[in-house]
């Protein structure tokens, strides 16, 4: 009578089927970790492209609403302040302008205010600080449009409050700082912004597109873990 208690085929089948089993179960726990690294990457490079088109757009937008050259359309349905006569509304108008601008790249805003939350669940809080540098500039170009829409130029002329105006000019008019003296704090902070973008994101890419070939050797131990 043969002993059960032997070893024999029967249990050598069992062992390699449980050994099976176990390498299927941790071949489709490894496959769904890749696949989850996978989808986790694919977001981080979209939006590492999307920050990266987006400083590059931002450039164009402070540029467009900072400029210098404005036009009587832009301000014609300024409202009448009474007392005002032409030049002194042409002078309100040439700020009216600016906030006209900004009201017109609303989108961009909007869509940068998105990003930015993205962004920092993806990256962190430092990619969050540096697109809220955006919000941050357009808001400081608004506050002083709006101060010179009311008052173009100080009503009392000290040296103090000469100097005020001078900054809020700065932070409308881009370039103005030559004339000014005075420090640009709006294009300081889209400096620091694309600096700060482009050493976050710029990598992300790099890295993804200058990958080597992998071997079969390579998949294997990646497979493996190793």
């Amino acid at each position: 009578m043969t002993n059960p208690w032997a070893f024999g085929w029967t249990q050598l089948l069992t062992i390699i089927g449980f050994v099976i089993t176990v390498l299927i179960a941790v071949g489709g726990f490894r496959s769904f970790e890749r696949w989850r690294r996978e989808k986790i990457e694919e977001k981080r490079i979209d939006a590492a492209v999307d920050a990266l088109v987006l400083i590059r757009e931002a450039k164009w937008v402070f540029e467009n609403m900072r400029s210098l050259a404005t036009f009587e359309y832009e301000w014609k349905d300024m409202p009448v302040t009474g007392g005002d006569d032409e030049g002194m509304r042409r002078s309100k108008g040439s700020f009216y302008a600016i906030l006209k601008r900004i009201e017109g790249h609303r989108q961009f805003f909007e869509r940068a205010w998105k990003l930015q939350i993205r962004c920092g669940a993806l990256f962190g809080q430092r990619a969050e600080d540096a697109l809220l540098l955006l919000q941050k500039a357009r808001r400081e170009v608004e506050i002083s449009a709006g101060m010179l829409t009311r008052d173009p130029m100080p009503t009392v002329r000290t040296e103090e409050n000469v100097r005020t105006w001078e900054k809020f000019k700065t932070d409308v008019w881009q370039g103005y700082s030559d004339i000014s003296k005075v420090r640009d704090s709006v294009a300081e902070k889209l400096e620091e912004c694309n600096e700060s973008i482009e050493a976050i994101c710029r990598p992300v890419l790099d890295r993804q597109f200058g990958k080597k070939k992998r071997t079969w050797l390579g998949s294997v131990l990646e497979w493996l873990g190793l």
